[in-house]
């Protein structure tokens, strides 16, 4: 038999093929949109715990109309800033849907920060204020300059952001880093709720709580809340949400189920974003709806945004060509 390759994509690789923020919203917005006329593959997660507050997930996804198919197995452990690693780490697998060759492996971390900034960027373009100008970022690392970026791709008037985070050097390096790549004035706040109270979008992005902090009299009327993580916000914002939306309900129901993503039931279910980027559901009706879109991440957008920076590497020779096997297998 002939040898079979694939293509290897280091994080540099990744980030070299230049795919934009603008671009990546677009790829999520047309997956979110096969995902409303159901015509994906995209099984709940499902994962391993090797600590309490860590996870293994593996998440495989089919998209027939692009065509793509593939797998992200990737981890998320807090504390890996005491290992000088990463907290989120992984690889992602393309497969070729005819014949199931793996078609490339890359690094996921960068594909996943991506993707989770873009979902919220395709939320907050249906179900944000038109007009919307001040943004509150809760937490700086990671998810709150990406989610940043793009908001601003999609709110055009933004004009202020007020951000908090625990840690004073990683909240001035947001500041810092955030402030060259986005001409708007950037605040550092003293607490959550300064962060909060006034925002016209929220984003919560600090990762698994276990208590609620964040208050739901702290939400304005007409304010869009992202949360980027598990718990942290009181059941009542949940409840009293005009809207309450998620990017898959049966996934987001398995994750409450299993291992709990809010103190308390979750509410009745709106819509999903799939159904509302088609219009089968409508978006934001109104400045006075408080809506709660809380996106739990579907492996679909990975494989998406993976198939296109696998399109643009092969044009751009990027990445590195690897022998997987070769002939037949030996009798020994």
């Amino acid at each position: 038999m002939k040898r079979v390759e694939f293509v290897y994509f280091s994080q540099d690789d990744v980030i070299k093929v230049g795919l934009t923020m603008g671009e990546t919203i677009s790829i999520v917005e047309t997956v979110l949109r096969e995902h409303g006329l159901g015509r994906v593959e995209n099984p709940p997660k499902h994962g391993i715990h090797p600590l309490s507050n860590a996870f293994i997930h593996a998440m495989p996804g089919y998209l027939p109309g692009l065509p793509a198919a593939g797998m992200k197995w990737v981890s998320s452990f807090p504390g890996n800033v005491r290992h000088d690693l990463p907290a989120v780490m992984g690889l992602m697998v393309l497969n070729d849907v005819q014949t199931g060759q793996p078609l490339a492996l890359m690094d996921c971390r960068w594909i996943t920060a991506v993707r989770t900034g873009a979902v919220s960027g395709v939320a907050a373009k249906y179900l944000a204020k038109k007009h919307s100008s001040v943004i509150g970022v809760v937490g700086a690392g990671i998810q709150g300059r990406f989610n940043l970026l793009a908001l601003k791709n999609v709110l055009p008037e933004i004009h202020q952001i007020k951000v908090f985070d625990i840690n004073p050097k990683v909240l001035k390096n947001y500041i810092q880093q955030m402030s060259q790549v986005i001409k708007v004035q950037i605040e550092a706040v003293a607490s959550p709720q300064d962060a909060i109270v006034g925002a016209d979008v929220i984003v919560t992005a600090t990762g698994r709580l276990e208590k609620p902090i964040y208050m739901e009299r702290w939400v304005k009327e007409g304010a869009l809340v992202l949360p980027i993580h598990h718990r942290g916000w009181e059941n009542t914002l949940l409840q009293k949400a005009d809207k309450f939306v998620c990017d898959d309900w049966l996934q987001l129901q398995q994750a409450d189920r299993d291992v709990g993503g809010f103190d308390g039931p979750l509410p009745p279910l709106y819509g999903e974003l799939g159904e509302i980027v088609l219009g089968r559901k409508a978006g934001r009706q109104s400045d006075q709806e408080r809506i709660v879109d809380f996106n739990y991440g579907l492996s679909i957008e990975d494989v998406a945004v993976a198939r296109t920076i696998l399109e643009k590497g092969r044009v751009q020779k990027v990445g590195l060509v690897l022998t997987l096997c070769q002939g037949d297998l030996p009798l020994q």
